[in-house]
């Protein structure tokens, strides 16, 4: 059913931006084809006819009544024609940026020229942009469908080695017993937060292993270890579908865990230069076991509600 829905999403999205970009060409909003006209001035007096491939930098001037100007570089392709390169900066008019939006040019905006009267130090000239099309439907497509698609596979592929790497930690540990010790000296307190869960279940050891692989900051180990967790607690599940207040618990517990070694944020600030990046190991220590406090009682509570249980008890009678 997701499938169909992503499916459907997407689709929706390709109609849309065919549609915005039917209506932008229909009222040729980008002025394709149109020419511009504009004003050359040169900072040095150059010496004419200009030199063919040589560049000059310059000012342009669009707009002689309001005195904007825009910095750019004029590129000689022949005697009255060649191309020019327009920094965009907060004079630049909004269509021109989304004109330089569009060619997805970092450093300018192009344009080509054909020069005019020279008058002093300026020449006027006729600007023109190259046509600009179809701008939504490439955001949907390359920047959003085709870039995502792109992220989700390497994600993926990521995440095999890192499942398998640790999926086969955690069968060497629970074929050596090292788990059930675990489970044994954990049992007083995962009795009481899983009291669905038996002891001895696949879950209880996925859980404990993911609990200690966030307390360590190793995040990248325990997301296939809750995953494990998840599929283990499933089996326990009596309506499939519907989670159990033992995947509440543990989503909780897996999202607010207590964090004795935050790795990822001593890393941001080692590269971000910090002098001491270690110092944040209190305060973490102190927030995310509150935080990991809080949520147990809220979750314990909200599965106490009458509502939730009546809802339980409906599903379970079906």
């Amino acid at each position: 059913m997701l499938n169909y829905i992503w499916l459907a999403l997407i689709v929706i999205g390709i109609l849309v931006a065919v549609l915005g970009d039917w209506r932008d060409i229909s009222t040729n909003k980008y002025h394709n084809g149109e020419e511009i006209e504009t004003i050359i001035q040169f900072s040095i007096l150059p010496t004419f006819p200009l030199t063919q491939s040589q560049i000059y930098p310059c000012t342009i001037i669009f707009s002689e009544e309001l005195g904007i100007t825009q910095r750019a570089e004029l590129i000689v392709g022949s005697e009255n024609s060649g191309a020019l390169h327009i920094f965009v900066d907060d004079n630049t008019p909004p269509l021109w940026r989304a004109i330089h939006e569009a060619q997805k040019n970092e450093q300018y905006l192009f344009a080509r020229v054909t020069l005019g009267s020279v008058q002093g130090q300026s020449v006027r000239c006729k600007m023109i942009f190259d046509p600009i099309k179809f701008v939504k439907l490439n955001k949907v497509t390359n920047d959003g469908i085709i870039k995502y698609a792109k992220i989700a596979v390497e994600l993926a592929i990521g995440l095999i080695g890192i499942m398998a790497l640790w999926l086969g930690i955690m069968k060497i540990a629970e074929q050596s017993g090292l788990i059930a010790k675990l489970a044994s000296v954990l049992k007083p307190v995962t009795t009481r937060l899983f009291p669905d869960v038996p002891a001895d279940h696949p879950a209880m050891g996925a859980m404990i292993m993911n609990i200690s692989a966030n307390m360590l900051g190793l995040a990248n180990a325990a997301t296939p270890l809750g995953l494990k967790a998840m599929e283990e607690l499933n089996k326990l599940n009596k309506k499939v579908g519907t989670a159990t207040d033992a995947m509440c618990t543990f989503l909780v517990i897996n999202t607010s865990n207590v964090q004795l070694i935050p790795a990822t944020v001593i890393a941001i600030r080692a590269s971000a230069g910090a002098s001491n990046p270690t110092d944040i190991i209190g305060p973490v220590i102190v927030a995310t076991t509150v935080n990991t406090i809080v949520g147990v009682i809220t979750v314990k509570l909200l599965g106490k509600l009458r509502i939730f249980r009546k809802q339980l008890e409906v599903e379970a009678q079906s």
